[in-house]
């Protein structure tokens, strides 16, 4: 169950939102980002580009309309967005498979920022829990809140998940004695949106379960 709250912000490592680049482009300039292979989602922009990501599968272009860096757009520039084109949803004279705007979280992703009920990291696998079940559904919060686990019952990884750093799973994650069962812990997670609301929902990690 969600429930709005008015818990001061902790903000997720600029690794794991949506976007994040301290290169501040130009109103309405060309950015090219680099993002996460498995997710999608954006990692880190740089002005410049010539418009076809230079056909790198892990990266994508966009226009920065607002001049903050990022390709998600907080106030609109001065593009035109006719979105009557098959291969430009948004008219800004990038075609969707090279936009930004059309990976996790930006402008033109219709993922909506939720929580699935689980996720299960492997053994031997990399993984950011919280931001790896936001990817699962679509797009990223703008800001992590508080993570905590449910009932007060353990602390295990608690301080990786609360930091949002990213760990490799080993046996001991799946042997481990769960909130919820052996190799299994139940958190809450407080995140807010973009519009400045915040919501709740619990995570089940369930390490090395198939």
């Amino acid at each position: 169950m969600r429930h709005l709250s008015s818990l001061a912000l902790i903000l997720f490592p600029a690794s794991l939102l949506a976007a994040c680049s301290t290169n501040l482009s130009s109103t309405n300039q060309m950015i090219t980002c680099e993002t996460e292979p498995n997710s999608g989602v954006i990692l880190s922009c740089v002005p410049g580009g010539d418009g076809d990501g230079d056909d790198d599968p892990n990266t994508c272009v966009d226009i920065d309309e607002d001049g903050n860096g990022e390709p998600g757009d907080q106030s609109p520039g001065t593009i035109a967005r006719s979105g009557n084109d098959d291969d430009d949803d948004d008219g800004d004279g990038i075609s969707d498979d090279e936009d930004c705007d059309e990976n996790e979280g930006e402008d033109d992703c219709d993922g909506e920022v939720d929580l699935p009920y689980d996720v299960k990291p492997q053994l031997g696998s990399s993984t950011t829990p919280i931001a790896d079940a936001f990817a699962e559904k679509g797009a990223q919060p703008a800001a992590i809140v508080s993570v905590t686990m449910d009932g007060g019952g353990g602390s295990w990884r608690l301080a990786e998940l609360q930091a949002g750093t990213s760990f490799v799973v080993t046996q001991a994650d799946c042997d481990h004695e769960g909130n919820r069962d052996t190799g299994r812990d139940r958190v809450i997670v407080t995140w807010s949106n973009t519009d400045g609301s915040t919501e709740s929902d619990h995570l089940d990690i369930r390490y090395c379960e198939r």
